[in-house]
């Protein structure tokens, strides 16, 4: 116990002293609970970002059948089957926005030629219910905490549509509801009039639209439903054309290229500069790829001057080498996008501006067969941007991709015998 002499010792000490002891304990407490939440995040982001068990055999041998595309697709879905994880899932770890990676390889296999089926395919059905268990009261396919949800309801949609099975047709119903929801329906002088949000009432931009009207189609949603009349408007915001664009993003001003932006006053590339000296966003391969497709999965005729000025920017900027004025970044989701957008538009053949023919769906599945590795998997070799390091995830945009240019090559030219078939879709 202390003694009198003792306490008006404490007592005597100055107020500034005692308040800085205490200020010191609450500081290194801070410091403690920082280092504590640094630590977390490393564990988190070292052990739990997305990743993949390693597979427990080599993907199966295909037997070849002489169209290298088909079978380019199959040796890729054998890599896929061993790369699904026990919970049915296709990635691992708590960093990552599922169920947008399963959902991206089920839609990818479920409209590959050989179309597989729950009912034939155990692990399908496995795969599928992985996806379903993510659906939420509003409807929503996402895990919240990554604000994508309108993003993974997209593609969550799309796959449970590809599979052709009405047991999924109460979650694709509940799933498109979501995604109406979420469109903006304020002031139309608003730049995010008529786009959805990533959730609702979150940030836009041109690619999640586009993923958005494609869902939304493959739902029933039809032409001249308020929901597309409103994503025109807004899709339309983002085309570097000042004859179809008539509301520029304020302080900026319009290229004369006819591709898209990201978002409004918005792009992936470094911006230039306008002739007025405003900052000038401009279009990309991506975006402009995405413009375009949205605008047909909208039933814009060919000849409008949206479509016509998109075709414009794709015949002086097509290109396989590079996701054009963005590089390696997105490459194969580029090239996916691409693939849906000239699939739509109907041209077997694209003339540039240097006057050259592209068989586009024959270079396409010439370069993608070129970049599979041995066991059947795609990756991008030199950049990890959106992610495209994983080997499963663009092995699901390599089949997709593949399957459309395998689904062209057939349409070309109708063929009389199977024999002539094959010989047609060789490369």
């Amino acid at each position: 116990m202390q003694t009198p002499d003792e306490l008006s010792k404490i007592n005597a000490k100055p107020v500034g002293s005692r308040g800085s002891l205490w200020l010191k304990r609450i500081l290194k407490t801070l410091l403690v609970l920082l280092l504590l939440l640094a630590a977390t995040g490393w564990y988190l982001w070292t052990f739990q970002k997305p990743h993949h068990s390693a597979p427990t055999s080599a993907p199966k041998e295909i037997v070849a059948s002489g169209d290298k595309v088909l079978d380019s697709i199959r040796r890729g879905v054998e890599y896929l089957k061993v790369n699904q994880e026990t919970n049915g899932e296709f990635s691992r770890g708590l960093l990552d926005p599922k169920p947008g990676f399963t959902a991206l390889v089920v839609d990818a296999i479920a409209r590959s030629p050989d179309k597989y089926r729950e009912k034939d395919n155990a692990w399908l059905k496995q795969a599928t219910d992985a996806i379903k268990t993510y659906q939420r009261q509003n409807g929503a396919i996402s895990t919240p905490a990554f604000g994508l949800d309108t993003y993974t309801t997209a593609v969550s949609l799309l796959a449970l549509s590809a599979l052709e099975n009405p047991e999924h047709v109460t979650a694709i119903q509940r799933a498109r509801d979501y995604l109406l929801s979420v469109q903006y329906k304020d002031d139309e002088t608003s730049e995010t009039f008529g786009a959805p949000g990533y959730t609702p009432g979150g940030k836009t931009s041109g690619d999640l639209a586009a993923y958005w009207v494609e869902a939304l189609k493959e739902a029933g949603v039809k032409e001249g439903d308020p929901a597309f009349e409103n994503a025109k408007k807004f899709l339309s915001r983002l085309q570097n054309d000042p004859e179809t664009n008539k509301f520029p993003a304020k302080d900026t001003e319009l290229d004369t290229d006819g591709g898209f932006i990201y978002r409004p006053g918005e792009s992936k590339p470094e911006d230039g500069k306008g002739k007025s000296g405003k900052r000038m966003p401009r279009s990309y391969g991506l975006m402009s790829y995405a413009g375009l497709k949205s605008f047909l999965y909208m039933n814009v005729a060919k000849d409008d001057p949206r479509v016509q000025s998109a075709i414009r920017w794709v015949r002086e900027n097509y290109t396989l080498e590079e996701n054009r004025n963005i590089g390696p970044d997105g490459l194969y989701y580029y090239f996916l996008t691409m693939a849906k957008a000239l699939s739509l538009y109907g041209e077997t053949v694209i003339t540039t501006a240097d006057g050259k023919q592209h068989r586009w769906a024959e270079e396409l599945s010439e370069k993608l067969i070129s970049l599979q590795n041995n066991d059947g998997s795609w990756t991008n070799r030199t950049s990890s941007r959106w992610m495209e390091n994983d080997a499963v995830m663009v092995t699901g945009y390599g089949i997709r991709t593949l399957t459309i240019c395998h689904d062209e090559l057939k349409k070309q030219v109708a063929p009389k015998t199977s024999e002539e078939l094959n010989t047609r879709t060789k490369l």
